[in-house]
């Protein structure tokens, strides 16, 4: 009797194994199985479309269960309309992926009537690599530095494409608090009729993504001459803008609009994404970022890739955030968030 009790002890024990539930990682790649995730995109061109559009091409293969990936373009509100549908009407399962521009969180600062998200509470899933920012010259005028050119004490040119834009706020927050002299002319439509502006002479300066002013530089058109806060391949040594001026409210300035561009090419998907398919999403990014396919085809669209975890992204979005009032005060009236 003692061995057959104990046998069936056994049997049970061996069924019950069989009937174990599953962890939660074959959980959560069961799930994805079959499934396919949706990275939508703000914009129907320009360096973050086309690098989320490469993400796309690999991120399934390294998430378990291999889902298939589509781009979803859905522009508007300079990147609003998507960021506001992620957050508001996509489902929080881990199907739907935000490729976000960081600098819709200065409309968050601005406190815009059509921001309808909170970056801070955004899942942020980390970034695809930065976005420097280079103040250019013409590569034909004399001066080899900022210091050489400020201390000319000639006025020069730089065409912008209006308010909110790199073209006009970097040479702007230059002008007012780096003591540079220059005469911005708006109406640009596009950084290449500015460029060819500078081309005929017409402009002196030249203010754009670091990758776009590498094609200008590459095209013997500029000289850069200072960048923002985010490294700049080839380029670290130029002095940042921040480092530039003394004026805290210039450097508040200065920060809101680096910080962004130092987050880059984040991704993010909705508050409340159970939080197993979120970690997997992460570690998917990561691994995807060092694929040599995904690298290869950067390189070739001349996109720099670099993996930014989701950490570094959400204390990043905090630190922009949090702003002082004098620096909020002085960003409506420089920088004019919602008109550019």
């Amino acid at each position: 009797m003692r061995l057959l009790s104990q046998a069936s002890v056994v049997a049970g024990l061996v069924a019950g194994v069989l009937v174990m539930p599953l962890s939660p990682a074959h959980a959560q790649a069961d799930f994805y199985k079959g499934k396919t995730i949706s990275i939508v995109i703000g914009a129907k061109t320009g360096n973050l479309a086309v690098a989320a559009q490469i993400v796309g091409r690999h991120l399934g293969k390294h998430i378990p269960g291999n889902p298939s990936v589509i781009n979803r373009q859905m522009p508007g509100g300079a990147h609003l309309n998507a960021t506001n549908y992620i957050y508001n009407v996509a489902e929080a399962d881990g199907l739907t992926v935000l490729a976000a521009n960081p600098n819709v969180a200065m409309g968050q600062l601005a406190k815009l009537p059509n921001v309808r998200f909170d970056a801070n509470k955004y899942v942020w899933l980390g970034s695809s690599g930065p976005d420097g920012v280079m103040f250019a010259i013409r590569a034909d005028l004399p001066y080899k530095t900022f210091k050489e050119m400020k201390d000319s004490g000639k006025e020069f040119v730089a065409g912008t494409t209006g308010p909110g834009s790199n073209a006009h706020d970097m040479p702007l927050l230059l002008k007012e608090f780096a003591g540079l002299k220059l005469r911005l002319v708006a109406g640009y439509s596009a950084n290449s009729d500015i460029l060819l502006a500078v081309e005929r002479k017409e402009s002196d300066a030249y203010s754009a993504f670091a990758t776009t002013v590498q094609r200008a530089v590459d095209r013997g058109a500029v000289r850069p001459l200072v960048r923002t806060r985010t490294a700049v391949p080839g380029w670290n040594h130029l002095p940042t803008d921040e480092s530039l001026t003394t004026d805290k409210i210039g450097r508040g300035l200065m920060s809101i609009r680096g910080i962004p561009q130092s987050i880059g090419r984040a991704f993010a998907v909705r508050p409340g994404t159970p939080p197993e398919r979120v970690a997997m999403l992460r570690e998917a990014l990561g691994k995807a970022l060092k694929d040599p396919a995904l690298l290869e085809e950067a390189k070739k669209a001349k996109i720099h890739m670099e993996h930014i975890s989701a950490d570094v992204v959400t204390k990043s979005f905090a630190e922009l955030l949090d702003q002082p009032p004098a620096v909020l005060e002085a960003m409506h009236k420089y920088l004019k968030p919602g008109e550019g």
